[in-house]
């Protein structure tokens, strides 16, 4: 989708600046991106972690959260029968706790990833492995964090602004353009936290007696 933004008159001639979905993503990721590389890794690993916690349980509409009850809670006297040495198949599992296909509210949801985020940022300034980026891979990794956390904010604000849309709801000027514009890249956003979560992991275990220091 193409949309044209702006025609700046500039003498006898004019300068015309199209941009489509992917491109404003790529510049919002871009901006996340340089911003993180300023900071390092080790000032944006809490934000971050707060971000991932408010995009999974508030923006796939809670569906997430209640298939996850679902499951322990259905499967929960297999397990008893498991630890208890039992033949597991024998035991009947339970109906589901929640009604499957159940979603909080949008605006609950709205606040509640708004709410997680200032959590994050709250705590983000307590953590006690907060300080410069003095490692060779703390301003690259910054970078990618930086990215990664625009890209949830961008996205989670369009697929809360699609739902509104898709529920009646109406609102028009440039901020709406702007929003009907970007893309939903939802589909790819569970490997790209897989991966940050394995960078996580994998700079804890190597790094462990440095993690706590400033």
């Amino acid at each position: 989708m193409i949309e044209q933004w702006m025609v700046i008159p500039l003498g006898q001639a004019v300068i015309t600046v199209n941009l489509n979905g992917i491109a404003l993503l790529l510049i919002l990721m871009a901006l996340g991106g340089y911003a993180g590389y300023q900071q390092g890794l080790r000032n944006l690993l809490t934000v971050a972690i707060w971000t991932v916690i408010a995009y999974v349980t508030c923006v796939q509409g809670g569906t997430f959260v209640v298939d996850v009850i679902n499951r322990l809670w259905v499967n929960a006297p297999r397990f008893v029968a498991f630890l208890i040495g039992n033949d597991p198949t024998l035991a009947p599992p339970l109906d589901p706790l929640i009604t499957p296909g159940f979603q909080v509210p949008l605006f609950f949801r709205a606040m509640a990833f708004i709410t997680l985020i200032l959590l994050g940022m709250f705590f983000d300034s307590k953590a006690a492995w907060k300080g410069p980026p003095k490692e060779k891979l703390a301003r690259p990794l910054g970078l990618f964090v930086g990215a990664l956390i625009a890209l949830l904010w961008t996205n989670a604000t369009v697929v809360f602004w699609r739902e509104f849309v898709a529920g009646g709801g109406t609102f028009e000027g440039p901020i709406a353009t702007f929003l009907n514009t970007l893309p939903d890249v939802s589909i790819l956003l569970p490997s790209l936290i897989a991966i940050f979560f394995m960078i996580l992991g994998l700079l804890i275990l190597f790094n462990f007696p440095k993690v706590w220091k400033p």
